[in-house]
């Protein structure tokens, strides 16, 4: 009766997320704050990223978020300077880095 009312309020993927917090299936990942996940993102390649941020809406948010991509330029790019600093903040660090630092996998096999 009660997990009739749990789904029909909230939903059929509430009343899973529930049963599975009853059963002690915890996701910890979804859990950790955002400046965690971040920390743990410098350490994946950005194709792994990219796959990470298909996860869930948390995940794409913070992988698409202006802090997660100037970690990345800050910290992946050997060539970022403290003059284009002021170009990322106005281009944005994402845009910054895709036309800066960015080179595709066609023009590194040449």
């Amino acid at each position: 009766m009660l997990q009739q009312k749990v789904d029909a309020v909230f939903g059929p993927r509430i009343l899973d997320y529930t049963r599975l917090l009853c059963q002690g299936n915890f996701d910890y990942l979804e859990r950790l704050p955002n400046d965690i996940v971040l920390k743990i993102l410098s350490h994946l390649e950005l194709t792994d990223v990219t796959l990470l941020a298909q996860v869930s809406h948390r995940f794409r948010q913070i992988c698409n978020s202006e802090k997660f991509w100037e970690q990345t330029v800050r910290n992946r790019c050997a060539d970022f300077s403290s003059d284009m600093e002021a170009i990322a903040n106005i281009m944005g660090w994402r845009k910054t880095y895709f036309t800066f630092f960015h080179t595709s996998v066609h023009e590194e096999k040449q």
